[in-house]
């Protein structure tokens, strides 16, 4: 009952997003046919150009922890061993899939559920064990793990990676300057179709 509610509604809703989209794309496509200034004046407010230098300055930066950490490491390691054992009695002991496929069994099918409660048991068991392991050294030999952490703490700067995605690309935009009465046409067209064949599937 829930999931056919949660269908309806989202029919509904993409529905309503179509056919405000085809009568969007009816007014633009008139604008490029009547008036291509107007929404070349439009567009040029729409396509604001905002860089995102100074944002990712402020975010691409270290930040050690690690003096604060390992001042406090026995509480730490106290805290991965008791969640490293919640996890192993939890997922070891107490889990039973049974009752587990019971209860969700009406949401997901049974043999994609089988296999996802297994992987879950398994990675959490997995992940416990690696908590568990990693809060003894931290709680009793803290200096066992600066080898890792150095290695796996090496700093990789995004600024080159992301600075080919951080440039202004205005090919589209040329394409419909020059074309600007046949895009409007097909803009236009397309909007009355998708708007006829939205409401005569609505009717």
């Amino acid at each position: 009952m829930n999931t056919d509610l949660a269908e309806i509604i989202l029919w509904e809703a993409s529905t309503i997003f179509l056919l405000v989209g085809s009568l969007l794309g009816v007014l633009a496509g008139l604008l490029l046919i009547l008036r291509p200034q107007l929404m070349l004046m439009v567009n040029r407010v729409a396509s604001r150009w905002i860089p995102t230098r100074r944002l990712h300055l402020m975010l691409d930066h270290s930040v050690s922890i690690e003096h604060w950490f390992y001042r406090h490491h026995r509480v730490f390691g106290m805290l991965a061993v008791l969640g490293a054992v919640y996890l192993f009695v939890s997922f070891g002991l107490l889990f039973d899939k049974a009752v587990a496929i019971r209860r969700l069994s009406g949401y997901i099918p049974f043999r994609l559920l089988d296999g996802l409660l297994d992987a879950l048991v398994l990675s959490a068991l997995v992940g416990a064990a690696a908590a568990f392991m990693t809060g003894l050294f931290l709680w009793l030999r803290p200096s066992l793990l600066r080898g890792i952490e150095a290695d796996a703490n090496k700093w990789v700067c995004t600024r080159r990676a992301t600075r080919a995605l951080d440039r202004s690309r205005d090919h589209v935009e040329r394409v419909v300057v020059r074309h600007a009465p046949r895009v409007g046409w097909l803009l236009l067209l397309g909007s009355i179709y998708l708007f006829f064949v939205l409401v005569n599937w609505l009717v």
